[in-house]
């Protein structure tokens, strides 16, 4: 598995600086992000997509995978758009030579469009992309965020592609969010997760969940590694750190996920 992390910890940075960081720290992978200072904009040339290949090559580092914004359950004219974005990123993707590129369901007004409706636009979007995904050579993986934050809506989306081409990336506090344990969200989706964010929080006084370096907040990290070594995970640990990232916030917990995660993996790898 590839330890990674995803570039929305670290907004502002070029990516000769994450390049040289995440070298430094000993990650094996990038996972770039493609919006808010982000450096992978969707009009990227082929000469821009390959010097930013390269960038990260020069340091023994893969991407890994390009997270977008392209969500497709708020409305037609949303998921229009962001069908056509997607079509974008994919040869990005292809070019940067990452397998994997993440996409959300997106949020939804329930008291405007169903939850069935909403899965079904979905799973819609994402059965038309799916052709296209794997002549590319990458897999686009629906998050459990937002709306669709619990793994059984998206198991449920999954299950009405039944592509290959398309599957899960499994984001370790939104199913925790919403209630459901790892055993359940394991269940759900059912061997399809293709992906992983990982990260750690814990709830304040007033109930909101905050962000912690993993291993000092209170998720169930052992459970929910567990459950995906079981189903045979073997695809990148991305760490994503919400919490503040001005100036250099992150530095000191992007240094510290590496032998973090390589201790929960030690404890916790099938033998």
């Amino acid at each position: 598995m590839q330890i990674a992390y995803t570039t929305y910890s670290t907004p502002g940075w070029s990516p000769e600086r994450i390049a040289e960081r995440a070298a430094a720290l000993g990650f094996d992978a990038i996972e770039l992000r493609t919006y808010d200072g982000h450096p992978v904009p969707v009009d990227l040339s082929a000469a821009q997509v390959e010097d930013l290949r390269r960038t990260f090559a020069a340091r023994g580092l893969a991407v890994c995978a390009l997270g977008t914004s392209c969500r497709f359950a708020p409305s037609d004219e949303v998921c229009a758009a962001s069908i056509r974005d997607a079509r974008r990123y994919l040869q990005v993707a292809a070019g940067l030579g990452a397998p994997l590129m993440r996409v959300f369901g997106g949020a939804f007004d329930a008291q405007s469009v169903s939850e069935a409706d909403a899965e079904r636009r979905v799973a819609g979007a994402l059965a038309e992309l799916a052709p296209e995904a794997r002549a590319a050579g990458v897999c686009v993986v629906l998050e459990t965020h937002d709306g669709f934050s619990a793994g059984e809506r998206v198991g449920r989306v999954l299950r009405q592609v039944g592509d290959g081409a398309v599957g899960a990336c499994w984001d370790w506090l939104h199913p925790c969010r919403v209630g459901e344990s790892p055993e359940q969200t394991a269940a759900a989706l059912q061997g399809r997760v293709r992906h992983a964010h990982t990260k750690d929080a814990r709830r304040s006084a007033d109930g909101k969940w905050q962000a912690a370096p993993l291993g000092e907040g209170t998720l169930p990290l052992a459970g929910i590694l567990q459950e995906m070594l079981r189903q045979g995970y073997d695809g990148p640990l991305s760490l994503e750190w919400e919490g503040p990232r001005e100036k250099d916030d992150a530095q000191p917990v992007l240094a510290a996920y590496v032998p973090a995660i390589r201790r929960l993996l030690a404890a916790h790898a099938p033998s």
